[in-house]
């Protein structure tokens, strides 16, 4: 037997999204122009800086129109995963600007040169106005979205990189000290190798099946467990579809099928209302079936049983789905 619970996907950050995508594209152009025309390499540099946000913003804006189209007959699932992708992607492109800052930064250190402050300032200022914006718009929806993280960890760089403009141009014109610009710019990298790193290791935690970070897949079962009627709880899986959006499945073993609609119906509520999974499935069974071929996937082994019967299940391993079943009472 089995439950579902569908929601319309809607992420709050697209508007914001499409927004940081065209700011950022207009300022890429204008400070593109400025570097040209006054031939500051430290300038041109920082343009290529903004031209990687505005790739990594379009790129979760892609992933996150593909994300959401309807699920159909070939990807039941829906198309939930392209952000997780997209944050992927993004992820690897942060990973290689880092590398490429940290290694200009050291390359630059024995040789610095010297860049021309006031283009340098002009250019840092106007790039804060449209990074605040964008930074604003974005913040609060990339706490539940990967896919929007990944894209305002772009826009961060490009902000940390207008302020690391601000200050190494005030310090070269007041000291003089060329380094500044090389020194600050490897520090920077390696805070974005940092983020990188942390953006990619979530992304490939959900696609490879991982449990939900927020989720304490313990307390789930022990909840589960201290249902009534629930003789045993095994071949539970907690994943994630996409940031937010969290699936359950799991056997239930119970000993009256007349109690089979209450216990599925206080089990889905529990799931989805206590430990807010989007989508859960539930198997009902009265005797354990022949799940041997499936022995690889149950992490739980003998410790889905109650204690009572721990003596037991380890002296004969083909009954260790066998225990007393619970009363009414014992239900929190």
């Amino acid at each position: 037997m089995a439950a579902h619970s569908h929601a319309g996907h809607m992420p709050s950050s697209g508007k914001a999204l499409v927004i940081s995508a065209w700011l950022t594209g207009i300022y890429f152009v204008i400070e593109l122009a400025v570097g040209l025309w006054t031939g500051s390499i430290a300038v041109l540099s920082d343009a290529f800086h903004t031209l990687s946000a505005v790739g990594g913003v379009l790129v979760a804006i892609v992933a996150q129109r593909i994300a959401a189209r309807p699920a159909d007959a070939q990807r039941s699932f829906g198309w939930y995963r392209a952000e997780v992708i997209g944050a992927l992607v993004n992820g690897g492109f942060l990973l290689g600007m880092a590398l490429l800052v940290i290694w200009m930064g050291v390359m630059r250190l024995g040789s610095p040169i010297h860049l021309p402050t006031g283009p340098m300032l002009w250019v840092a200022f106007g790039g804060l106005v449209t990074e605040v914006i964008s930074l604003s718009l974005m913040w609060r929806s990339s706490r539940d979205d990967l896919n929007a993280r990944g894209a305002l960890w772009h826009i961060i760089q490009t902000f940390v990189g207008s302020l690391l403009i601000i200050v190494t141009a005030v310090v070269i014109k007041f000291t003089g000290f060329l380094q500044i610009d090389p020194i600050l710019g490897a520090a920077f990298g390696v805070v974005l190798l940092w983020a990188s790193i942390g953006v990619i290791r979530e992304a490939v935690h959900i696609l490879m099946e991982g449990t939900p970070v927020d989720t304490d897949l313990d307390a789930v079962i022990d909840d589960l467990r201290s249902q009534g009627g629930v003789l045993d709880v095994h071949h539970v899986h907690a994943w994630t579809l996409t940031s937010g959006k969290h699936a359950f499945s799991a056997h239930l073993r119970h000993a009256d099928p007349a109690d089979a609609a209450r216990i599925l119906e206080k089990a889905y509520s529990r799931l989805t209302r206590n430990h807010d999974f989007h989508m859960v499935t539930l198997q009902l069974e009265t005797d354990c079936l022949d799940e041997r071929h499936a022995e690889d996937l149950e992490f739980l082994g003998k410790a889905t049983t109650v204690d009572s019967d721990k003596k037991a299940t380890s002296a004969n391993p083909d009954t260790h789905h066998n225990a007393a079943p619970k009363t009414d009472e014992a239900e929190t």
